[in-house]
Parts: C-alpha cells; sequence; structure tokens
C-alpha cells in the first residue's frame, strides 16, 4: 500500500489523517473515517493521529508508529500506534520535546534496520536546550536539530546528536533567508524536514526548508565529540 498523511484540520492542533491507495494511486481511502474526533491523551484511541504534519513509519511487525506536532501528551510529542493498518491509533507521549510553528520531524527506517528520527530540541524561536552525553561520557546541553536511532521499534531511542559537522560557532542561513548559530552545540532550529536514504552506498539525506544534510549510520552512531572540529 501507499500512505498519505494529511493534517486532518487547518489550525496547529488537531492531528493526522491517513490516506491509503492499493492499486498504485488510483483509489485512496481514508481507514479512521466516519469516527469521532479523538482525544489526544495517554491511553486514549482514535482514528487519527495525534499531532499534524504526522510522521509515520512502519514497524518490524506490521504495525504503524506516527509522531506529529502539537497535541502534546504530558508535554511531550505524542506519539500514535496503529495495529489495524490505521483505522485506530493509540495515543502516548514520547520521550521527545514537541515541535511547533515552522518545524516538522521525520520518521525513516534504514536500510541497515534502526529507525532513525529527526527533529528539534524546542521552538525555533526560544531556545530549548536538551542533554546528550558526548564522547568524554559527560552530559552538556544542545539546542536545534538532532538526531536519533532506535532498534527496537521506537520502545526506546540512542545515539542522540545534533545534526552539525561539530565545528566553530558560525552564522548560516535557515527557513526564510534567517540566521542561526551552527557549532558544536547548536543546530539549526527550524525546517519542515524530509529524509531519504541512498541505495547502495546508505547515504542519509536530510533536507530542512533551507539546508541539505548528508551522512551515515555509523555517523549517527558516533558519539558527538567534547570539543570543536577543526
Amino acid at each position: 500500500s501507499i500512505l498519505l498523511a494529511c493534517d486532518a484540520v487547518s489550525g496547529g492542533n488537531g492531528g493526522t489523517a491517513i490516506w491509503l491507495s492499493d492499486d498504485d494511486g488510483e483509489t485512496w481511502y481514508d481507514p479512521g473515517a466516519g469516527q469521532p474526533i479523538p482525544e489526544f491523551a495517554d491511553g486514549k484511541q482514535g482514528g487519527w493521529i495525534a499531532g499534524i504534519h504526522a510522521a509515520v513509519v512502519e514497524l518490524t511487525d506490521g504495525r504503524l508508529m506516527a509522531y506529529g506536532r502539537g497535541d502534546t501528551i504530558n508535554e511531550r510529542m505524542p506519539k500514535s500506534v496503529s495495529s489495524d493498518g490505521g483505522k485506530t491509533w493509540h495515543y502516548s507521549a514520547s520521550q521527545f520535546p514537541p515541535v511547533s510553528g515552522g518545524q516538522r520531524c521525520v520518521l525513516l527506517r534504514l536500510q541497515e534496520g534502526p529507525i532513525f528520527l529527526a527533529s528539534f530540541t524546542g521552538d525555533r524561536r526560544e531556545a530549548t536546550s536538551m542533554p546528550i552525553i558526548d564522547a568524554s561520557g559527560n552530559e552538556r546541553l544542545v539546542t536545534g536539530l538532532f538526531g536519533a536511532l532506535s532498534y527496537n521499534d521506537g520502545e526506546t531511542w540512542e545515539y542522540t546528536r545534533l545534526i552539525t559537522d561539530d565545528g566553530e560557532d558560525r552564522d548560516i542561513k535557515t527557513m526564510d533567508g534567517r540566521p542561526f548559530t551552527m557549532g558544536l552545540n547548536s543546530a539549526e532550529p527550524g525546517g519542515y524536514l524530509a529524509v531519504c536514504q541512498g541505495k547502495p552506498n546508505g547515504i542519509i539525506h536530510l533536507i530542512s526548508s533551507r539546508q541539505h544534510y548528508r551522512f551515515n549510520l555509523a555517523w549517527l552512531k558516533e558519539a558527538p565529540p567534547s570539543q570543536v572540529r577543526n
């Protein structure tokens, strides 16, 4: 099947509906159609994904998992899981901070096996920090675009690191030409992300609304350095 995720509302909260095609795009249907508007809360279920701009990935057992923007649960990004092809979604809080205006996360099953997530540490207008563990074993706070990997279908995430070259602080452009500081502790603060992986070299291509990032699984699994790389 082909799956297309579409915002169910025009505002910043309200969920995402999915459309499926079983005939290469000739016809489409919404498996969650006809159900009441969901209550996006921990332990609840409904016919839409919690959050707009949802990123969706298929799990190894055929279930679908999605993360969305808005409709936060316990002040975290909402997580939705469906075991019936998208007809019913079960809601819970993810471990990640919520995203907001000018931001969209992505999920991708890498050809090597793990699920890749790219998202942001917080609101693009107000830098919100998130702790990571660097190569020295110490915890430090970072802001902006980050990546993470899950080897157990989203139950836990590891190898969290900023999407940056870990160089000296410098200003480059983000969406609308606005400057941001890229460096050891800060990365791009916003963007409507999209991702794919090349074959056979495995290079992951991540684009924001302005920048194009390229890296591989080995880089994602490498602990971020504790000092600026020259």
